[in-house]
């Protein structure tokens, strides 16, 4: 693990999810965009049932059909940070690729790339128009799964485009211990403090190591935070005035950042007691 964070540990925290669950994801997602789908196309019909012009009911059916596939993965990606509802049911989520949350910008990207490029839309069209040979239907998503297998982060033509990847939540650890809030006191300080110029990586292992510490050695897990917010020492300024331990200075300040990353209030939790073997190593001054 030290090897790790010396290299900033982006390996630490982003664990890719097998194409198995993220087909599961997207099938689920298919679900749920086939019902809002034909709940639009109902509503459509019933507002244009004395319409007889055939060519202005498929155009009105396409235009559905592209906002759908579209709009939902942008909005329940954005509004989630990354979850659309079966990502949600299979454990995953998309972040960027140095760590942080998914935006609007990534979200339409993949969005785009999936439809066009990862599930082939225009040949699909093709074969539903044009007739052509059942086996073409095969090359449905062809590209994106070739992506997806030949790609290390396991990352799809969508992800490779918009500089994203799909993450496992949940793995065999299960999702980790919550961290203990910072003290009033100390995330009062981070929030004044210069949160944001700590390298992402450094963030990005900060957030793993928190997220798993009560399943590490302590002395081991100890060791590491203490060498952890060594390492976030050179970057935020001013010092904490006062003392405070390595875990818990771990957790004020990437608290801190995430807050900044996504514009949300960080909830500040009373502090509990944590392990005898991270009271006393790490203290900053």
């Amino acid at each position: 693990m030290a090897d790790l964070v010396i290299a900033e540990g982006v390996e630490l925290e982003l664990r890719p999810a097998r194409l198995a669950s993220r087909l599961a994801a997207v099938l689920l997602d298919y679900l749920v965009q086939g019902v809002v789908f034909l709940i639009f196309l109902y509503v459509t019909i019933a507002l244009n049932s004395g319409s007889g012009n055939t060519d202005s009911r498929r155009a009105v059916t396409i235009v559905i059909i592209v906002l759908v596939a579209i709009g939902y993965p942008v909005m329940s990606e954005t509004i989630s940070t990354g979850r659309s509802l079966g990502k949600a049911a299979a454990g995953l989520r998309v972040v960027r690729v140095d760590g942080g949350p998914e935006r609007f910008r990534h979200a339409l990207a993949r969005a785009l790339a999936g439809l066009f490029a990862d599930l082939n839309m225009p040949l699909l069209g093709t074969v539903v128009v044009g007739g052509l040979s059942g086996l073409w239907i095969c090359l449905v998503g062809l590209p994106g799964a070739i992506a997806c297998v030949s790609s290390r982060r396991g990352q799809r033509i969508g992800d490779l485009l918009a500089g994203t990847m799909v993450v496992r939540e949940r793995t065999e650890y299960g999702r980790g211990s919550l961290p203990m809030p910072p003290a009033p006191a100390v995330a009062a300080w981070a929030a004044s403090a210069s949160v944001s110029e700590v390298p992402t990586g450094l963030v990005v292992a900060g957030r793993q190591l928190i997220s798993r510490i009560f399943e590490l050695d302590r002395k081991a897990a100890a060791e590491l935070a203490d060498e952890l917010a060594r390492q976030y020492s050179t970057y935020v300024k001013p010092p904490p005035p006062f003392s405070v331990t390595a875990y818990q200075y771990l957790v004020a300040v990437t608290g801190e950042r995430f807050r900044r990353e996504v514009g949300m209030a960080y909830a500040a939790r009373p502090a509990v007691a944590g392990p005898d073997a991270l009271s006393q190593p790490g203290r900053r001054h």
